[in-house]
């Protein structure tokens, strides 16, 4: 590991995305010379030999890569404080952050949800739903994201995209950081990142990270603590076989938590105003979650440029609460209306996935081609208890008017014995083969087909869940490069995405189905310092879950299945403007419509635009800006329409280099102090944190 201030590190320069943050001129030169020498990821000049393949899993350069990618780095997440993936996740061009609730998040892309998350390429079956607790970033080198359909990644066809976590591991060297900040609502935050060489040649090496962060929030009596902890060890068994694993572990522990959110209208149909700390907690609420991932990896050079590779991984989630939900409709006059809805419950989910993947280059008419094959397994099972407070308890009761509550309002409920909701076993097994054809120097296709077979077996809220679904989903892109350095391509897939909502008949929805298409034009300078994207998309969908409601009887979501056409552009650009300037923007402008020019999924932005742009004007001092728009949203519903306007979030970071391996950081987040809901995706929501500032001091060895 480098030892390079901080202040001059220069952000990870891959075949994904060109550098976004450059380092001193002779670093820099350094790391854009063996970028050219080889294709991979390059960091301060080191390099890595397992370039990504977040899109199609062929070891593609962005340029060549029919679909649209975008990489945020170690560097601008350290950089603006991003110690939650929904903080690094928001600067990602066309990437929504939906945050219903304290302790729940779900992600959109070009309208649609993203359904499950990935670490290291690998995805594992997400058989609950949206991201429970704040996943903390300390355990990764960058985020890797794919908008479009990506069926030979993760094996669904979501038109939305796929992300992808790459960790950090062993580089065999030894080296490390550590990190101290304190910020608003005195939150106090702690990390390192260690990274040892375990012989002379660096060809074993473990590497070790952690964070622990706890503070309060803008939010009436919200608290979080949060640990995570990560070790990899990874090396060479022999010079053509390696061997890598590791486990990392985070426990999310909140209280005082929202379940639901704020009620947005009146009886008389006009909006609600409360300021921007209120919510509806109880004083007894709590929500903890823990994750757990440990993984083995063993990879063997079968002959030259031939690689097989063989993963198996165990991710294990585990949640325990004790909630309080607020519903009705309050009186403009009086405030009066709103009634209770306690629950508890507990839920754990785990299962095995196995990978494995043959990749390698083969020769044919007189060219090199690329060809990946491989096959993956999955077993997941998820068991759901709830305890229900007896329905004379005066949790169950009306409430008095927001906003003046103390979190006394209502005691803890008596919760009964624990009952269970939910039972089932989700298993997934796939196939899929990709190839690159370099038919003539400047045109290439890119073809490839993913088989998936579904099937689960259990009760979900009392309801047979067992299904059996399978689908086979071809991919198809061609690139021509028209002129030196600029790219043309289309791309085309099917989608089929597998869903575990329960429909109004309280059976399984079943999986969406139809299809996705893009087109556009990647063009990069000379020195490859700059990447520019235009992307033309149009994806059509049926069957997609949309929520219907909350059964009160159940306390479960029901959904309905609409057919939804998404289609738009994107623009991004990202690299360097000049010495010292380095800049990540992008563009994306959509519609949402049902097949008949009804719009759907109103609470969608359909225009959103973000922009990250970093200074260096001197070797000792950094400066950078991130904002962040979006257009108005809206949610109609029977009482009326709630409506959110356009807003924009600006975010301020300055570093000082103190010593060579010392950096004082400041950063604050809305700048301009903005008031707005986080999310329209249910029909209550709470404002988003006010002005805040963090301290931050940094050091590396």
């Amino acid at each position: 590991m480098s030892t390079a201030s901080p202040a001059a590190r220069l952000l990870a320069c891959t075949a994904l995305a060109p550098c976004l943050f450059a380092a001193a001129p002779a670093l820099a030169d350094e790391a854009m010379d063996s970028a050219a020498a080889a294709p991979g990821i390059v960091v301060l000049g080191e390099r890595d030999d397992d370039p990504p393949r977040s899109a199609t899993k062929l070891p593609l350069e962005v340029i060549d890569t029919p679909q649209s990618v975008s990489v945020i780095g170690q560097d601008l997440i350290e950089d603006f404080g991003f110690d939650e993936i929904n903080d690094a996740l928001a600067v990602v061009p066309g990437i929504n952050v939906e945050q219903v609730e304290t302790d729940r998040t779900y992600y959109t892309a070009r309208g649609f949800d993203i359904s499950w998350l990935m670490v290291d390429g690998l995805a594992t079956p997400n058989v609950y739903g949206p991201t429970s607790g704040a996943l903390d970033t300390v355990f990764y080198q960058r985020v890797e994201v794919v908008r479009g359909a990506n069926a030979l990644l993760s094996g669904i066809g979501n038109p939305a995209g796929t992300i992808n976590f790459v960790r950090r591991r062993p580089t065999g060297e030894t080296g490390g950081s550590a990190a101290l900040s304190y910020g608003s609502w005195d939150t106090i935050r702690g990390e390192a990142d260690l990274d040892i060489a375990l012989d002379e040649t660096g060809s074993w090496g473990l590497r070790a990270t952690g964070a622990i962060t706890t503070g309060d929030s803008h939010l009436r009596d919200y608290t979080s603590d949060r640990y995570a902890g990560q070790l990899v060890l990874a090396g060479e068994i022999t010079p053509t076989l390696s061997l890598a694993m590791g486990y990392s572990h985070q426990q999310n522990n909140a209280d005082n938590v929202l379940w639901g959110a704020l009620p947005l209208l009146f009886t008389d149909g006009t909006p609600t105003d409360y300021p921007v700390g209120t919510s509806t907690t109880q004083d007894w609420t709590y929500w903890d979650t823990t994750n757990t991932r440990g993984f083995a990896e063993v990879a063997w050079n079968l002959a030259q440029d031939w690689t097989l590779r063989t993963v198996l991984t165990r991710q294990d989630t585990s949640s325990d609460s004790e909630l309080f939900y607020v519903y009705g409709t309050p009186d403009r006059d009086t405030g009066l209306g709103l009634l209770g809805y306690p629950g508890a419950y507990q839920y754990d989910t785990g299962g095995w996935v196995s990978d494995t993947e043959l990749s390698g280059r083969f020769g044919a008419f007189g060219r090199e081609h690329d060809l990946a094959v491989g096959v993956q397994y999955s077993d997941t099972s998820f068991g759901y208890l709830g305890r229900q407070a007896p329905f004379t308890d005066p949790a169950w009761g009306p409430l008095p008017a927001l906003p003046d509550w103390t979190g006394e309002e209502v005691g803890r409920p008596a919760y009964g014995a624990a009952q269970v909701d939910a039972d089932f076993d989700y298993r997934m097994w796939r196939a899929f083969a990709a190839t690159r054809l370099e038919l003539t120097d400047r045109l290439s296709v890119v073809g490839g087909a993913n088989y998936i077979d579904v099937e689960s077996e259990g009760i979900s809220y009392g309801v047979d869940f067992g299904r059996s679904e399978s689908a086979l989903s071809p991919f198809a892109g061609v690139t021509f490069e028209a002129i030196d350095g600029v790219n043309l391509y289309a791309s085309y897939s099917d989608i089929f995405l597998p869903q575990h909502e329960t429909g109004t008949d309280y059976a399984p929805l079943g999986a969406a189905k139809g299809e996705s298409m893009e087109i556009g034009l990647k063009a990069q300078t000379a020195d490859g310092a700059l990447l520019g994207t235009v992307a033309l998309f149009r994806a059509e969908q049926s069957n997609l879950a949309e929520s219907a409601g909350l059964d009160p009887a159940t306390g479960q979501t029901l959904y309905n299945g609409i057919d939804v056409v998404s289609e738009g552009v994107e623009f991004e650009i990202t690299g360097r403007l000049a010495e010292g300037l380095l800049l990540q923007a992008g563009l994306t402008h959509l519609s949402l419509e049902d097949g008949n020019d009804g719009k759907v999924r109103t609470y969608v932005p359909r225009t959103t635009a973000d922009i990250a742009l970093r200074w260096q004007p001197t070797t000792r001092l950094s400066l950078g800006a991130v904002l962040g728009w979006q257009d108005d949203v809206y949610l109609d519903t029977a009482l009326g329409r709630i409506e959110q306007d356009a807003y924009a979030t600006l975010q301020l970071q300055a570093g000082y280099q103190l010593t060579d391996n010392l950096e004082l950081q400041a950063n604050i987040a809305n700048v301009a102090d903005e008031k707005y809901l986080t999310s329209l995706y249910w029909e209550q929501a709470y404002y988003a944190a006010p002005r805040n500032y963090t301290l931050t001091l940094r050091g590396s060895f």
